[in-house]
């Protein structure tokens, strides 16, 4: 069991999310950096879950840290791992390791400090932390008040309990995630996207300009939208049709379904990723979607960082996805 001593900017209970409700206006969730919480997970011998964004196993759940300021108590002996973003992370004032695992005892102390590199830090336990499920995950959005503890993020005073590990603390601690296969978290990213579906609204300048131009994360961004900052977007002469169902803002289209990932582009300016906590439906173009396996670095990057875009086919897209799904295996775990 651990009792949070502090809440930091946002820490919230993740495990894969729960796909398959986008129809009915429930966005995924889960993490959003899909490789470091399921890496997380293997460390401490929890169920990754997954496949992301399509497979119906959420996994374990663990806690998911922005940036800063998250305190723990360890009030049982247990095995955690500490992955993604490296927050300074403590334990008991002293640098903890990150991507592997290692015993704490009652008393211990945990802690997120300063943010060196990435955004978001992932904490798992082995067993997982035990709280409800809502449509079969416990993947915590704060928007809709739903999963994680009482649809929040955590808050001093709560109590984490996990469900019995899945082998004893002397076989668990000391797991490390191969070298190779640490990410290196810098303050440029490249992500991949596919076109559209809405790119044929936008001049082919403005598409080329959106590929090739210096993008940085606004501070106004969070789980659901993840706003760039950079050059306007210009848009073909508008269809007489598009004016006369959806308005004379070439931005706007009739209501579209949005895949998680799509990058909306409103009034041509600031084009925002619609993260995993993002809307299902929205009226803005649409002139690229992130592809799935890159959704980690967006959520990695910190506001002011550089983001440059870069197009691929979807069949890129696809092998990319199952690139990241085979790594979070028991292949990529070296144990003592």
């Amino acid at each position: 069991m651990l009792e949070v001593l502090s809440g930091g900017i946002q820490a919230t209970i993740q495990d894969v999310g729960r796909p398959g409700y986008l129809a009915t206006g429930m966005p995924p969730s889960g993490p959003a950096d899909r490789f470091a919480l399921g890496i997380a997970n293997l460390l401490v011998g929890n169920d990754p879950g997954g496949p992301y964004l399509v497979g119906r196993r959420p996994g374990a759940a663990g806690v998911e840290v922005l940036l800063s300021g998250l305190g723990l108590r360890v009030l049982a002996e247990t095995v955690i791992a500490v992955t993604g973003a490296d927050l300074s992370p403590t334990l008991n004032g002293q640098p903890l390791p990150m991507w592997q695992s290692l015993r704490v005892r009652p008393g211990d102390e945990v802690a997120f400090a300063q943010a060196r590199s990435g955004a978001r830090a992932y904490l798992a336990v082995a067993g997982g932390i035990d709280v409800p499920l809502f449509a079969g995950s416990r993947a915590t959005n704060v928007r809709a008040f739903v999963g994680g503890v009482e649809g929040r993020a955590l808050k001093p005073g709560d109590m984490l309990r996990s469900f019995p590990p899945s082998r004893p603390a002397r076989e668990l601690e000391g797991r490390r995630l191969r070298p190779d296969l640490v990410p290196a978290f810098g303050a440029r990213w490249r992500v991949r996207v596919v076109l559209g579906p809405q790119d044929d609204l936008f001049l082919p300048e403005s598409i080329e300009r959106f590929l090739t131009h210096d993008w940085r994360l606004s501070p106004t961004s969070d789980r659901m939208g993840c706003r760039y900052i950079g050059p306007p977007l210009e848009f073909r002469p508008r269809p007489a049709y598009l004016v006369e169902q959806a308005g004379a803002d070439p931005s706007n289209i009739v209501d579209d379904t949005i895949p998680v990932g799509g990058i909306q582009v409103p009034g041509g300016v600031e084009p925002i990723v619609l993260h995993v906590d993002g809307p299902s439906l929205g009226g803005y173009a649409k002139i690229a979607t992130v592809i799935s396996a890159d959704l980690g670095q967006v959520g990695q990057t910190r506001p002011g960082q550089v983001t440059n875009f870069a197009a691929v086919s979807t069949d890129e897209a696809v092998e990319a996805l199952r690139a990241l799904e085979g790594a979070i295996a028991e292949a990529s775990i070296i144990t003592p």
